[in-house]
């Protein structure tokens, strides 16, 4: 696992992968027990078969919670129907891809108000190897609490510039973690720690919270 980086809390100290590719199951678990939330909602995409290097299938399988996984490709759709189908109260798998510019395509917003997950939802994880920025700045009508976004390793700020749909054949990588911290507290968050995941809360909730 990459070392990370703490900014807020010591979250690095409880990092522990269920599913999770950087020890990000534990963090979420240490947060989400810090903020007193025992069963929720959560949105992942692109969520591939929703089990693999996943950030939110500890809570759908382990912890009961509602999960909408959203995925493009159609063979690892199948794979994410196989899973919905281990737990079909919990899970919501949408076939469909994740636009960031109006009139180009579903934005986030469009897919989610197609489900019955709340507006102020618990979890989102972001991770399709691209647009990751666009698609969180895109994002209007949802706040959840705890946002899990991609970031770029390579060096510098940056923002990746794509043409509306992740996934395309020219895809490169993801924004830098400086553009990406910024737009969090543009909407509202704090940067906790970077995995390689940026973990971000909102931020009236971090206020709350006494640093571990």
């Amino acid at each position: 696992m990459p070392k990370p980086k703490d900014y807020f809390l010591n979250l690095s100290k409880y990092r522990k992968n269920v599913f999770s590719q950087n020890g990000e199951d534990g963090i979420v678990s240490k947060l989400l027990e810090m903020i007193n939330i025992e069963k929720g909602w959560c949105c992942e995409f692109g969520a591939v078969c929703g089990k693999e290097l996943s950030n939110t299938y500890n809570l759908t399988k382990n912890k009961n919670w509602k999960a909408v996984l959203i995925e493009q490709d159609d063979e690892r759709f199948k794979k994410l129907q196989q899973t919905q189908n281990k737990h079909p109260e919990n899970i919501i798998a949408i076939k469909e891809t994740v636009h960031y510019l109006p009139g180009k395509g579903k934005l986030l917003d469009d897919i989610l108000s197609s489900t019955p997950i709340p507006q102020n939802f618990d979890l989102l994880s972001i991770d399709v190897d691209g647009p990751d920025y666009h698609i969180w700045k895109s994002l209007k009508k949802y706040k959840p609490k705890i946002v899990i976004i991609e970031t770029s390793s390579l060096a510098g700020d940056f923002i990746q510039v794509k043409d509306g749909i992740h996934g395309g054949p020219n895809r490169n990588g993801s924004t830098s973690l400086g553009p990406i911290k910024k737009l969090g507290e543009e909407k509202g968050y704090r940067l906790l720690i970077d995995t390689g995941n940026a973990i971000f809360l909102d931020e009236e909730i971090a206020q709350a919270i006494k640093e571990i």
